[in-house]
């Protein structure tokens, strides 16, 4: 037979598994994973829960995007979009950059700009993995759940379950896997009302009814954490919201409205479980301005020109409640109440900071280094004469726009302003064409967790807070995601040469980035390990471990400080002070770094440079146990070089002051013995026995019960101290004839 011609059927080739869809689905459940674990994660054996959580942040941030970048590779296409937000990144990191020019060491403004770089990733690839419900539903839920934990897990810490921030439970133990409960509460309010969206995109009844008992929850947590400015900041949110849903008619529909409304009732119930009768009557009372203000945007939607009025009273009411303009003594009893002085303090010297760096500041991450010594500076003009009380060094200026300006200057001022304006601006477009009625309400719970953030952030630090900063970016990328519109969307092809340049840089920055981060983890590790040797009082071990901490760290500051503390104890004076130096030279600059350098300079006979730095250290307007201590320094050296009246008088200051100074009234024996004044000696010494018998039977019966090892590292030391001054207080008694 002649088969020819006869179709012969050829074999199927089997597909072979899509590998970059399935890259694509790994990296949105790690994405998920990463929203949901952060905020919980933490290491007891490093120095703080926002440092591990930074490094977690950027090892996980590089992993994601290495995915994402070996996805493109196969595709041999990288599709991403970089959002508008994109462009306010890289304008914020440009300023980052010229920041340098203000005085901040490099190693700090880079590693600063690393963590805005890297945290703004997040909100690109987020912006990049929301297009649909699910994408919405998973890294909400994942916020939630990590939201609800939190609060869990500080709600055992209050009941003394677990360990806290104190010993035993209570309000001061609640820290959860934050550090303090201010932290726990920024947390759970920025994400409160964006998670309310949840509503919309689960289906399923006992779904819904399980987000409404988390939120209840999440909400009750962050009032019970009693800190004014998170609820001032969710309360400003909640009336944004009423605003906005009158403006847009966004009433839910009656299928809707049950779980609407039962969510409305767990929030009273949260706020009646938490604030009592009192704290349900001012919730209703909230509730009345609520819906006070729905009609009033149901009326501005109408009546354009009730906008002049209507901003008009926004103005009123912002010059009502600031407190430097306010008439209302009532708002200036609840600044007082809430450490207004302190923060204004805070305030002023960033306020000079920025005087003296006006275009770029004084750097990015500079703050916490020129803070003391700024203090002399604001201490010394007319407006700081109204500020002479004792502070202690402030870590950040409780107020990030006012920290803007200190480190950024007015470049760093417009960047954050413009993008606030612009970010409003294409919210406002997308509520305008969004489609659905469902997406606006999406929207604006989105809108109101931002408002949430940006009022707590004039009197807290949100952005430098890794758990609140990715709240923020998630919520922002969310916002600016496809699934809301085309208006403010960048997206970018990369092809050919192009795409594999930048998948080379990606994969190289990730890794450089991730090995430096956890050779820092491992180095704030040795860092924690050398501290609690040196608190038990083993220097040999104590010391190998801190020079390690200082070779590993990328820029060392804090370990840098303890190691000097330690060569000091040991007697390596030179070594010490040349550690203190170099944290002077704004790596880290504390007040008990200038009392270490007085009293090391000192003991080498270097009499000016020891009352330079006690000087400067009194300047300050420091708290009284170093201003004690730098006063007793130059009484020394006044003494040393024949000034003895005023050594005298220095001296008697200080006693008067803290008749508990042991230092001041030997010395003051030792200068009456040395003018043959025996009998005051004599009663000098007495009476500095006296003190120091006092300090040890106090400090001997603290001892025995329980503390920190950092407490009882420093007792310790105080103790050996004493029993020192004891031995030497005798001796001078039993000499005198």
């Amino acid at each position: 037979m002649d088969f020819k011609g006869v179709p012969v059927a050829k074999k199927k080739r089997k597909r072979g598994p899509d590998v970059p869809r399935i890259l694509r689905e790994i990296r949105f459940y790690l994405l998920v994973f990463f929203v949901f674990s952060m905020p919980l994660f933490f290491l007891p054996g490093n120095s703080e829960y926002g440092y591990t959580k930074s490094i977690y942040t950027l090892v996980f941030v590089s992993l994601l995007y290495g995915l994402w970048g070996a996805e493109a590779w196969l595709r041999r296409e990288w599709t991403l979009d970089i959002t508008w937000g994109g462009f306010l990144l890289a304008a914020f990191i440009l300023v980052s950059l010229l920041s340098l020019l203000g005085g901040t060491p490099a190693g700090v403004v880079i590693q600063s700009a690393t963590l805005v770089l890297f945290f703004g990733l997040i909100g690109i690839i987020v912006a990049n993995s929301i297009s649909e419900d699910r994408g919405l539903r998973w890294v909400l839920l994942a916020l939630l759940c990590a939201g609800v934990l939190n609060g869990l897990f500080g709600l055992l810490q209050y009941l003394g379950v677990v360990p806290g921030g104190a010993p035993g439970g209570g309000l001061n133990a609640v820290i959860a896997t934050m550090g303090n409960r201010n932290f726990l509460g920024g947390f759970l309010s920025y994400l409160f009302l964006p998670c309310a969206a949840l509503l919309l995109s689960v289906r399923r009844h006992w779904q819904r009814a399980l987000v409404i008992l988390g939120l209840g929850f999440v909400l009750a947590i962050t009032l019970f954490v009693h800190q004014t400015g998170v609820r001032l900041g969710l309360g400003v949110a909640g009336l944004f919201l009423s605003f906005v849903w009158g403006y847009w008619g966004l009433l839910p529909h009656k299928k809707e409205a049950i779980w609407w409304l039962g969510l409305y009732g767990t929030a009273l119930a949260a706020v009646g479980s938490v604030a009592g009768a009192s704290g349900l009557l001012g919730a209703l009372i909230y509730s009345a301005l609520g819906a006070i203000l729905f009609l009033w945007g149901k009326i501005l939607r109408r009546l354009r020109i009730v906008w002049i009025p209507t901003v008009a009273l926004a103005i009123l009411a912002i010059f009502l409640l600031n407190p430097a303009t306010t008439p209302f003594s009532a708002v200036e009893r609840a600044w007082e109440r809430n450490a207004g002085r302190v923060r204004a303090w805070d305030w002023w010297v960033g306020y000079f900071m920025w005087k003296d760096h006006p275009l770029t500041g004084v750097g990015l991450g500079g703050y916490k280094i020129h803070f003391v010594p700024y203090k002399p500076k604001f201490l010394s003009s007319p407006v700081g004469q109204r500020y002479r009380f004792p502070i202690a060094r402030a870590a950040q200026a409780h107020n990030e726009y006012v920290q803007v300006v200190a480190e950024l200057g007015v470049l760093g001022i417009i960047v954050l302003l413009g993008g606030i304006g612009l970010v409003s601006y294409l919210w406002t477009r997308r509520m305008g064409e969004a489609g659905k009625r469902e997406l606006r309400v999406e929207l604006s719970l989105l809108a109101a967790g931002l408002v949430t953030f940006l009022t707590h952030a004039v009197v807290s630090f949100p952005w430098h807070r890794p758990s609140g900063s990715l709240v923020f970016v998630v919520v922002l990328g969310a916002l600016l995601s496809s699934r809301y519109g085309g208006v403010g969307r960048f997206p970018v092809v990369l092809r050919g040469r192009l795409l594999k340049g930048t998948v080379a840089f990606v994969a190289a920055l990730g890794l450089g980035v991730s090995v430096v981060a956890v050779r820092d983890l491992l180095a704030d590790r040795y860092l924690q390990q050398g501290k609690l040797a040196y608190f038990r009082g083993d220097l040999r071990t104590a010391y190998p471990l801190l020079q390690r901490a200082v070779s590993w760290d990328f820029f060392p500051r804090i370990s840098l400080y303890w190691l000097g503390l330690v060569q000091m104890e040991m007697g390596l004076r030179d070594q010490a002070l040349e550690s203190f130096y170099r944290c002077l030279d704004g790596r880290y600059v504390h007040e008990a770094l200038y009392l270490n350098i007085a009293a090391l300079e000192l003991e080498r006979g270097n009499l000016d440079a020891a009352v330079r730095a006690a000087e400067e250290l009194i300047a300050t307007e420091s708290p009284r146990d170093m201003l004690d201590a730098a006063q007793y320094i130059v009484a020394i050296v006044r003494y040393r070089g024949g000034d003895i009246p005023q050594a005298v008088e220095i001296l008697k200051g200080i006693v008067k002051r803290s008749p508990d100074f042991e230092r001041g009234w030997a010395l003051l024996g030792e200068i009456a013995q040395s003018t043959g004044d025996f009998e005051g000696a004599r009663s000098y010494y007495q009476r500095a026995l006296k003190v120091i018998e006092k300090k040890i039977s106090r400090i001997e019966k603290r001892l025995m019960g329980p503390l920190t090892p950092e407490n009882f590292g420093k007792l310790r030391s105080e103790l050996k101290g004493l029993k020192a001054w004891q031995k030497l207080v005798k001796e001078r008694l039993e000499n005198l004839p």
